[in-house]
Formats: structure tokens, C-alpha cells, sequence
């Protein structure tokens, strides 16, 4: 999974351990939203409203209605609105064409060249999950 902070020029890519679950592409696009989430709160950052784009419909879909059928979604979910709750952050998730998301797919695929090339001034970030997510999509 790879998320990009455009003001800040991070990226960062995910390494997974051996025991979560490698099938499931929407677990990891809610997982990557819960992890920047995650990551904004751990750094106190003033902003108030966080906006984070996402080229899956589903994704968006489902932090727009905060519900899923499926318990493991909703257990990513309720760690998100603990954050957002905790650090009175007011979450927007909006939709971007894959097309125009480059770097967040690029550093995914760890094709960290490719992310470099559009934004030149990218530092690179490799992290373990949050033990706290990866609770949720280890069950």
C-alpha cells in the first residue's frame, strides 16, 4: 500500500507481515486511509480538516457512510473515527481517476523511481503498519 502526502512530499509504502491476508484489494484500500489517518494524528498536526483522495469508488463510498456489511471494514472503520474523534479532525474522503494518482500507485508497486519522477523532492518512507490496525485486518 502506498500513501503520499502532497504538502509534505512523504511517501510511504507498507510492508506487510506473512499473516494478513493478501486477497483482498479493498482491505487494503480502507487500510491505507486508516493509515494516513493514523499517521496524521501521530504527527499533532494543526489541520483540522484532512481530505484524502482515493481511485477506489468503493473506498470513498465507504468513509462517506461510515457503515459496512462487512465486520472487518467496520472494525478499520471505528480505529479511524477513534482518531478523527480524538484529534477533532473532519475527514473528507473524495475520489481521484487512477489515472491522475501516479505516486500513491507508483510507491504501492514499489516502483520508487517512478514516484521520484513526479515529485522530485519525495522522501521515501518504509513502515510497518500500526500494530492497532493491523489487529483489525488480522482477524
Amino acid at each position: 500500500i502506498g500513501l503520499w502526502d502532497s504538502a509534505n512530499h512523504d511517501g510511504f509504502h507498507f510492508i506487510f507481515p506473512p499473516q494478513v491476508p493478501q486477497n483482498d484489494i479493498f482491505v487494503f484500500e480502507v487500510f491505507a486511509i486508516v493509515c494516513a489517518i493514523h499517521l496524521l494524528a501521530q504527527h499533532s498536526s494543526p489541520t483540522r480538516t484532512v481530505i484524502i483522495y482515493s481511485d477506489s469508488e468503493n473506498t470513498v463510498a465507504l468513509f462517506n457512510s461510515l457503515w459496512a456489511a462487512n465486520a472487518q471494514y467496520n472494525s478499520l472503520l471505528k480505529i479511524a473515527v477513534d482518531e478523527l474523534l480524538h484529534c477533532q479532525y473532519q475527514l473528507r474522503v473524495l475520489w481521484i481517476p487512477g489515472s491522475e494518482n501516479h505516486i500513491a500507485d507508483a510507491l504501492s508497486c514499489q516502483r520508487f523511481a517512478a514516484a521520484r519522477w513526479y515529485d522530485s523532492l519525495l522522501s521515501h518512507h518504509i513502515l510497518l503498519p500500526p500494530q492497532v490496525v493491523l489487529g483489525a485486518i488480522s482477524k
